[in-house]
């Protein structure tokens, strides 16, 4: 139970810390991404426009170089320029022209040796009709100037090396983020559960002492009691006094089966589960009787599970006691209790249920716990709240699901093996 609920609170604190995590590197990442894209095409655009103002010499075969050194301070030093200013001084553009009809008038190579003209004129042909966009390493623009179509290239390779570095780091040191935030998430969830798991084994060691320390007062007033009958004869008084001895006593056996189920290990092995029910049933049919019910069964032959024999058998046995005393009767007729078992992939369903009146979904999983009753009326029945919370713990110490639904007038506990 615990063990679950640490992992509960492991798994709550890493989803929200890694989703807290993943989306800020990735919003950081993703806006500086764009941020530099954005003043990549605002570099290229301005080296457009610059190329556009130079004059038009006619047509030239092979490289013309970039000025680069056109808006230079006297002493050769960038740093007092702007950004605009740097990025057109320390970037690699290319650019091809071509005329009214189509023949192309001027390209400028930037960079000796990275592509010859014949590339940069295929790539400008096969992008001359966008607008802009990404070749490869290149991001280009396309411009009309006075009839004439002009591709603006710019180099982007060490940016897309920067980032991809900032990518892998991103990456590299959220892992190592998350595998922190596991241990913290795990530190964590063993100072929260830790307190509750202490109090919960001190009120089972608690149960299990009291229910040992009353045994003897209780067999004292039961003697006793015995004794003033055979001096008095019967009496009233006597009768209420052993009544109450008798629930009190019935108290302390399931206060004490509670404790004994929730601290034995399940010796678990391959049992034919078909012929345990079926034994476990046939006993308890003459009592249903008595009290108008009449149990059905629909038992699947030679199912085989892994479980603890002597735990099912009073697993089954709380829940058809359960289910003949919550059984509702219709004008005074017999009513009927349902026992079906059937095979499934892995394992078995048992399911036991009876006709009743429909449990609210609020309490569906209230009455698996300790003392609790869906009848809010105090009346006593017999039971006192603990029969469900035995089942429950009989079924996690031998790996099966317990749960209750309520249909066309049915309740339903079904008990899944494997």
């Amino acid at each position: 139970m615990f063990k679950r609920a640490k992992r509960k609170i492991v798994v709550s604190i890493l989803t929200i810390l890694c989703s807290v995590l993943i989306i800020t590197l990735g919003l950081v990442y993703f806006t500086s991404y764009l941020s530099v894209t954005s003043q990549n095409y605002e570099t290229l655009i301005k080296h457009f426009e610059m190329l556009s103002d130079k004059k038009d010499n006619g047509p030239r075969d092979g490289f013309q170089e970039n000025n680069k050194n056109d808006m230079l301070p006297v002493n050769g030093d960038i740093r007092g320029l702007d950004r605009m200013e740097r990025n057109l001084k320390i970037g690699t553009f290319y650019s091809v022209k071509f005329s009214k009809n189509g023949e192309i008038t001027v390209v400028e190579n930037g960079a000796d040796g990275i592509y010859n003209d014949d590339e940069l004129i295929t790539l400008a042909e096969s992008v001359k009709q966008d607008d802009k966009g990404r070749k490869g390493e290149l991001i280009y623009i396309v411009r009309e100037n006075n009839g004439e179509i002009i591709v603006s290239f710019m180099d982007n390779t060490v940016f897309n090396e920067n980032f991809a570095k900032l990518f892998w780091f991103t990456l590299i040191f959220g892992v190592i983020a998350l595998i922190a935030i596991g241990f913290i998430s795990n530190y964590i969830a063993n100072r929260i559960v830790s307190p509750m798991e202490e109090t919960y084994k001190k009120q089972k060691q608690f149960t299990a002492d009291a229910g040992h320390e009353l045994k003897t007062p209780i067999a004292a007033v039961a003697a006793n009691t015995e004794m003033l009958r055979r001096q008095i004869g019967d009496n009233k008084w006597l009768n209420n006094i052993e009544f109450e001895n008798e629930r009190m006593k019935s108290l302390v056996t399931e206060l004490l089966e509670l404790a004994r189920n929730e601290n034995r290990t399940a010796d678990k092995k391959p049992s034919n589960l078909s012929h345990l029910i079926t034994g476990t049933i046939l006993p308890l049919e003459a009592a249903a009787f008595e009290k108008g019910v009449i149990i059905e069964n629909d038992i699947e032959s030679d199912v085989v599970v892994n479980i603890d024999e002597k735990s099912i058998e009073q697993l089954v046995t709380i829940l058809v006691d359960n289910a003949v005393s919550h059984a509702s009767f219709e004008d005074g007729k017999q009513t009927a209790v349902n026992v079906n078992l059937s095979k499934i992939k892995g394992g078995a369903v048992l399911n036991v249920s009876n006709p009743g009146k429909a449990i609210p979904d609020t309490e569906k999983d209230k009455i698996f716990e300790r003392f609790y009753k869906t009848d809010s009326s105090h009346e006593f029945t017999g039971h006192y709240g603990l029969g469900l919370a035995i089942a429950k713990t009989i079924a996690d110490k031998n790996g099966a699901k317990i749960s209750v639904s309520c249909h066309d007038g049915q309740v339903c506990f079904t008990v899944t093996f494997g």
